[in-house]
C-alpha cells in the first residue's frame, strides 16, 4: 500500500525527468483538447443527458420506493459520469498509445538508470518487434474487451452496481500496465498472475485515476500520468523477478 502512494509523486516527476518524457507527455493532453473541442459537447452534455433520461424512465416511482428510487437513480447517474470520462480518457489514450508506449519505455530506463535511446533509436525498436508482438497483443486486448462488457453487464443490476466500478478501476489499471506487460513481451497467463499477484496496489492507483477522469480538463493528464504511474509501479512490483531483463 505505501508503495503504492509513494510512486503518486515520484511517477509526476518522471514526467519532466528529461526533453522527451515532457515531450511525450504533452501530446496526449493535445490530442485531448482537440477531441474536446470536437466532440466534448457531446460526451459530456448530451451522453449524460441521454443516460439520465433512461435511468429516469426505467426506474420509477411506481416500481420501487420513492427513497429507494432516488438513491438507485443518483447512483447509477455518478456512475453514469464516471463511465462517460473514464471511456473519454480511454479514447484519448488509445489514441496516443504510441507516444505513451515510448514515454513507458524511458521512465523505466530512467527508473533503471539504464542508458536512454534516443527518440528515432525508440520508434526503430518498436516497429521492428511490432507485428511478434501483435498476437499477443490481441489475446490481451481481447481479455480487456471482456472485462468491459462484464462491467456494463453488471452496471445494469443495481444490487450489484459497486463491482461494474471495481472492474471498471482493474480495467483502467489494465490499460496503462498493458505497456509495461508489451514491452516485456507477457504472455496473456502472465498478465493474469501479475495482475491477482498485485490487485491492490493496482486498484490504490486505479481509484486515484478513476476519480481524477470525472475532472473535465483534468482528466487530460491522466494518460501520461498514469503510463508514468502504473509503469514505475509495475517495476516495482517485479523488479526481483525474471520479467524485467
Amino acid at each position: 500500500m505505501l508503495k503504492s502512494l509513494l510512486t503518486f509523486p515520484q511517477a509526476f516527476n518522471y514526467l519532466f525527468k528529461d526533453k522527451v518524457c515532457l515531450a511525450l507527455s504533452l501530446m496526449p493532453i493535445v490530442i485531448g483538447i482537440i477531441l474536446y473541442g470536437f466532440f466534448g459537447n457531446f460526451i459530456f452534455s448530451e451522453a449524460i443527458d441521454l443516460g439520465h433520461k433512461y435511468i429516469s424512465e426505467y426506474f420509477s416511482n411506481e416500481t420501487m420506493g420513492e427513497i429507494v428510487t432516488f438513491l438507485v437513480k443518483a447512483f447509477l447517474t455518478v456512475m453514469l459520469f464516471f463511465i462517460v470520462n473514464w471511456t473519454f480518457v480511454l479514447i484519448v489514450a488509445i489514441i496516443a498509445s504510441p507516444f505513451n508506449d515510448l514515454l513507458s519505455e524511458r521512465v523505466e530506463k530512467i527508473y533503471l538508470e539504464e542508458t536512454l535511446p534516443s527518440f528515432s533509436d525508440s520508434v526503430s525498436n518498436s516497429l521492428t518487434t511490432f507485428f511478434p508482438k501483435i498476437l499477443n497483443e490481441i489475446k490481451k486486448v481481447s481479455f480487456i474487451l471482456g472485462l468491459s462488457i462484464l462491467a456494463v453487464i453488471i452496471g445494469f443490476i443495481p444490487i450489484v452496481a459497486p463491482v461494474s466500478i471495481l472492474i471498471s478501476v482493474i480495467l483502467l489499471a489494465s490499460e496503462f500496465l498493458d505497456f509495461s506487460w508489451g514491452r516485456h513481451s507477457l504472455s496473456l497467463q502472465e498478465c493474469k498472475q501479475d495482475l491477482k499477484k498485485n490487485v491492490p496496489s493496482y486498484m490504490v492507483g486505479g481509484i486515484f485515476f478513476m476519480v481524477i477522469v470525472a475532472i473535465p480538463l483534468v482528466n487530460l493528464i491522466v494518460p501520461a500520468y498514469a503510463t508514468s504511474y502504473f509503469t514505475l509501479l509495475w517495476i516495482k512490483n517485479n523488479e526481483h523477478s525474471n520479467k524485467i531483463a
